[in-house]
């Protein structure tokens, strides 16, 4: 037990080490596209993403087959897109019977005969609570929020709180024609320039509607 504890300490003592991508010296990722600039943290693993700027995964991320759009806060432990296995028909859900990757060690047939990967979207400026997963072929509209621990089966609706297993619909975080105002301007792709002169007015959204440039 205490050498456990030691381990542990030395771990998250250690000096954070990160790529001139953003990307931290524990972490894997593939055949990714990143958009600069980025941080992904601590032992995360990347497959066939593309990732917009100013996004961060706090660490412990696995995403896969992914798109995830810029400006959002990815906390810890968050699985987007872990693949599928068939719930009907099929016998078995083991992929030993419908998959040649050999997952398990071996396998019975040398083509898929089930679709195991689909892709998800997120939107841009979405925060995702640490736990949270996410199943493949779903889609998070911008400015969304995920509450901690939630698993996500269905679309997420555009600056809307969602929350619990499965997830569902908390509340909307503005209202609708703030919304649509948001929605219309797409803050995110500006430059930094333009977001340094509306800056003052991003802290209230009745003001930045009124006065935004």
């Amino acid at each position: 037990m205490i050498k456990k504890i030691i381990r542990a300490i030395l771990f998250w003592a250690r000096p954070e080490k990160f790529g001139q991508d953003g990307v931290h010296h524990t972490s894997t990722v593939h055949e990714t596209k990143l958009e600069q600039p980025i941080r992904i943290n601590k032992e995360s693993y990347f497959y066939n993403c593309q990732i917009g700027s100013h996004t961060y995964f706090a660490g412990f991320n696995t995403v896969m087959n992914a798109t995830v759009g810029r400006f959002c806060s990815i906390a810890q432990n968050v699985s987007i897109g872990p693949g599928m296995h068939p719930a009907h028909t099929f016998v078995s859900t083991s992929p030993y019977f419908w998959s040649p990757a050999k997952q398990c060690g071996a396998t019975l047939v040398d083509k898929h005969l089930f679709n195991e990967t689909g892709t998800v979207k997120i939107g841009h400026d979405v925060w995702i609570g640490q736990n949270v997963v996410i199943m493949d072929n779903i889609t998070i509209g911008n400015g969304a929020i995920i509450a901690a621990g939630a698993i996500v089966t269905k679309d997420v609706l555009p600056y809307s709180i969602v929350g619990g297993v499965p997830a569902k619909l908390i509340r909307m975080r503005f209202e609708k024609e703030q919304i649509a105002f948001l929605e219309e301007i797409k803050w995110w792709n500006k430059d930094e320039m333009w977001l340094r002169a509306n800056l003052k007015n991003m802290c209230d959204i009745k003001q930045f509607m009124s006065h935004t440039q």
